[in-house]
């Protein structure tokens, strides 16, 4: 079988614009949002997170997160646990802002369980903040969930 330049030219550019049309397509199906609503403005603020994280240097291990087969187990050390004021954890997923999760760490509680089902299978990177005198402090942990 023989095909004459004419027709190879011709069949290069159905192929090359079928190509074409499945990026486009692909492309328009992603997810573009932005990861915070507010980026603009966290990036202005930025120097202010950079000093939390300085001062919360000392404290990078005094925070355990334990995964068992049903739940997700917080731990904070002993003295962290009863020197601070408030205590939030935050689950951030990355590729889906709508798989966040927050939660609450009560003054004197010694261990925060979170169940696994709240969670979809990924990556979340968890966000512990908390304040001590009126200073803040952020600890930084990566989680996987099976």
């Amino acid at each position: 079988m023989k095909i004459s330049w004419g027709k190879g030219v011709v069949i290069f550019f159905i192929i090359f614009f079928i190509w074409i049309f499945l990026f486009v397509f692909f492309a328009m199906r992603q997810n573009l949002d932005l990861v915070t609503d507010d980026y603009y403005q966290k990036g202005a603020k930025y120097s202010g997170q950079i000093e939390i994280n300085k001062r919360s240097l000392p404290y990078q291990d005094s925070l355990q997160i334990y995964t068992t087969e049903n739940q997700i187990q917080i731990r904070p050390c002993k003295q962290l646990e009863s020197s601070a004021d408030s205590m939030e954890v935050y689950f951030f997923k990355s590729n889906d802002k709508t798989k966040d999760i927050r939660f609450n760490f009560q003054k004197g509680d010694s261990v925060l369980v979170v169940d696994k089902r709240m969670l979809v299978h990924g990556r979340y990177q968890v966000f512990i903040t908390w304040s001590y005198l009126n200073q803040k402090y952020s600890v930084v942990k990566v989680v996987d969930i099976q």
